[in-house]
Formats: structure tokens, sequence, C-alpha cells
């Protein structure tokens, strides 16, 4: 029996600066169980340490990925970011978030990436695995912003995931994975106003766990929000791994613009906060680097 498996994650939904990233893998299976490659894991792992190894397989594990999708190694992270991304245009005169991502790879091990396409190519054929669709919708701090002067950021990431399922060439049925966002428990509300051209019903609200149906005439969807994902589904780990390293892409652009020279993530930590108080960000606006929460 055939199944298409829709998995969501995003990655920045709470930094102090930075993009959101959301995003959707669709895996169409010939298979009833779930099955994982080997070092897929949720993102979070990957970066627990930021040392290089954990980025160096980061991007090796998202050049095989796009060496599944598209039967070739990609030219550069800039190319990757360019076939994944679904961006809005910037409003500002420098896009400090994109305009300088790398065009060389940074981490990857030339001859261990290789290895890995042919690995990850070969165990998605052994498996009768394949990749239907891959996309990301990068939300840069001034869309942040904007939106959430009149919304709250959870309703934000919860659009950006109904756009990636609308995005998706919808037959008869589908199945998606998709994260708890801000551990919110009832959706049903959300569904219902954003998914206008389905019925939508709950199958259960739980604190791990909310399930739920999507139906017309021609399509039914079963929508599950898991607390952490990525260790659930592997469609969701893999979009998580994509989302992390497209946001990281872009921090190294953020970082080059405005002239940071230590690896900052974006996020609460100590080193972010140092450099964040005392950075130079010219003409910018604040709202252009900084997000509000």
């Amino acid at each position: 029996m055939e199944h298409r498996i829709l998995g969501i994650d995003e990655n920045g939904l709470g930094p102090l600066l930075g993009p959101l990233v959301v995003t959707g893998t669709l895996l169409k299976y010939q298979i009833s169980d779930n099955r994982w490659f080997k070092d897929i894991t949720d993102s979070k792992l990957f970066f627990k340490t930021r040392n290089r190894a954990h980025f160096a397989l980061i991007e090796e594990t998202v050049i095989s990925i796009f060496y599944v999708c598209k039967k070739r190694k990609p030219k550069s992270p800039a190319e990757i970011f360019k076939v994944f991304c679904r961006q809005s245009e910037c409003s500002q005169t420098i896009n400090i978030c994109t305009n300088s991502i790398p065009s060389e790879f940074l981490w990857a091990d030339p001859e261990k990436s290789k290895k890995r396409c042919l690995e990850f190519s070969e165990w998605v054929v052994k498996n009768n695995i394949v990749i239907e669709n891959l996309q990301c919708i990068f939300i840069c701090p001034m869309q942040f912003n904007t939106f959430t002067v009149k919304n709250t950021k959870l309703f934000l990431d919860f659009r950006a995931f109904c756009t990636i399922i609308n995005g998706v060439k919808q037959k008869e049925s589908l199945h998606v994975d998709a994260g708890k966002i801000g551990g919110l428990k009832f959706y049903l509300p959300y569904l219902r106003y954003v998914m206008t051209n389905y019925e939508a019903e709950v199958v259960s609200e739980k604190d791990n766990a909310s399930v739920y149906i999507l139906a017309n005439k021609e399509v039914r969807i079963a929508i599950g929000f898991f607390m952490d994902v990525e260790k659930y589904s592997f469609p969701a780990a893999l979009s998580s791994i994509i989302g992390k390293y497209i946001r990281e892409l872009s921090m190294f652009s953020i970082r080059r613009n405005l002239n940071i020279k230590e690896d900052i993530s974006g996020y609460y930590d100590r080193k972010t906060k140092q450099y964040i108080n005392n950075v130079n960000l010219g003409k910018l606006p604040t709202e252009c680097v900084f997000r509000k929460n």
C-alpha cells in the first residue's frame, strides 16, 4: 500500500535574531512502517554543541537530500537555498539575511559528502521511498515583526504550516506529521479559520499529540501535531535538518553583514546577547534585524 506522509517542522520560532524557517518534506512510501536512514535525527541534537563535526554532518546530509531530489549534487549552499526556499521580497536596500549566503560549502568533507549521497540514494531506492516534494518557507525578522504587531508568532507559524500543506499536490489521501506549535494543545479553531476548503474534526487532543481529520469531496488529510515530532517521524526529522541548515546559512549571512566575527546562534545565549548589545546596524532599522517576541 502506498503512503504519502508530509513531515513539517519549524526552526527559529523564538530567537533574538534571524529568520523563522518552516519546512515540509513529503515522502511517498511503498511500505507500512516508518524507516529511518542512519544519523538522521532531531536537528537540535546535530547542533547541541555547535562544533564543526556536527556542522559537517548536517551539511553533508542536506547535500545528500538535494542529490536524491535533483539527481545531482548541488553546486553551492546558495543553490540549495534557492531551490528549496520560498522567500518573500526584502523591502531593504541590502538583504542581510541572504545576500551573503556562501557560494562554497563551509563544513562538508567532499569525500564524506560523496559517500553519503550514494548511500542515501541507494537507501531510498532499496526502501521504495520517493521524496515527492520539499519546500521551506523563509520568514525574515521584518516580516515576522510586521505580522506579530497584530497577531501572535504561533499563528504565523501555523499559517506557514498550512501553506506547506496547501502547496502539496493533493490526491485522495495525505498524512501530515507536524511539530507542536509552542506547546499548543487545541488546533481546531485555527484549522477551521485557515483551512476553509475542508471540514475539520477532532480525533484526539492530548498534551503530547493533537490529531485531526480534514476532508472534502476529493481529499482526506489526517494531521497530527506532535511533541518532539523529529523523534517520531522520519520526514519531519528531514524537515528539521533542512530547516536548521537553511537558518544557519542565513545566520552566516547576517553575521557577515553585521561584521560579527563570533559564531553567535541568534538564540538567548550569553554570546548572542553580548554581541547584539554592541552591534552597529548602520542605516538598517532594528526591526530588520532583531525579533520582537
